[in-house]
C-alpha cells in the first residue's frame, strides 16, 4: 500500500508538514518537561522549609504545668498585606496554669529558623536563603483563663511559589 505522506519527497527534500510536526512535538515535549519540573520544585521546597520550620517549633519543651492541645499547624503562603513574597507560620495551643509573664520568660529563649538551602539550588531558584532565627511568641487566647497560642512567623520570602501570588 502507498501513501502520499512521505517524510522524504521525491525531489529529495524533507516533507514540510513532516519537518513541522516533528518540531512542534519536540517543542511540546521539552515545554512540558520544564513545567513538570519547574513547576512543583518550589512547591515541594517550600514545603520541606515549612515542615522543618513547624517541626523545630513542635520540639520546644514544655513548662511545667503546661498542656499541649491539638496540633502544630503551619502555614505558607503570603500571609502579609503587601505584594507578592512568602511568608512561613506555625503555632500550637496550650494550657497552663502558670501567669502570663512566666510563660513569656520561658518562650523567650527560644527560636526557630526556616532552613538555609541556597547552597544546594542557589542557581535555580532565588530566595532559597534565610533570615537567620525568629522568636517563639505567645499571645493568650481571648475569652479563655489559661489557654494560650504559641507561634512562629517569618515574613518576606522571595515568592518563587505560586502560593505568593
Amino acid at each position: 500500500m502507498r501513501t502520499n505522506f512521505n517524510r522524504i519527497l521525491s525531489n529529495g527534500k524533507v516533507n514540510t508538514v513532516v519537518r513541522w510536526v516533528c518540531l512542534s512535538t519536540v517543542i511540546i515535549a521539552i515545554v512540558g518537561l520544564l513545567l513538570l519540573v519547574g513547576v512543583p520544585f518550589p512547591y515541594l521546597i517550600n514545603n520541606y522549609r515549612l515542615d522543618s520550620f513547624a517541626g523545630q517549633l513542635a520540639m520546644i519543651p514544655l513548662p511545667s504545668q503546661t498542656e499541649r492541645v491539638g496540633v502544630v499547624i503551619k502555614n505558607f503562603g503570603n500571609l502579609g498585606t503587601c505584594s507578592k513574597h512568602g511568608d512561613y507560620y506555625a503555632e500550637f495551643k496550650i494550657i497552663s496554669t502558670l501567669p502570663f509573664p512566666q510563660l513569656k520568660r520561658f518562650y523567650d529563649q527560644f527560636h526557630v529558623q526556616v532552613p538555609d538551602i541556597n547552597n544546594i539550588a542557589s542557581t535555580l531558584y532565588r530566595g532559597l536563603g534565610t533570615h537567620g532565627p525568629t522568636t517563639v511568641e505567645i499571645k493568650k487566647i481571648e475569652g479563655t483563663k489559661n489557654k494560650y497560642v504559641i507561634y512562629a512567623f517569618d515574613p518576606d520570602y522571595w515568592p518563587n511559589d505560586f502560593r505568593c501570588w
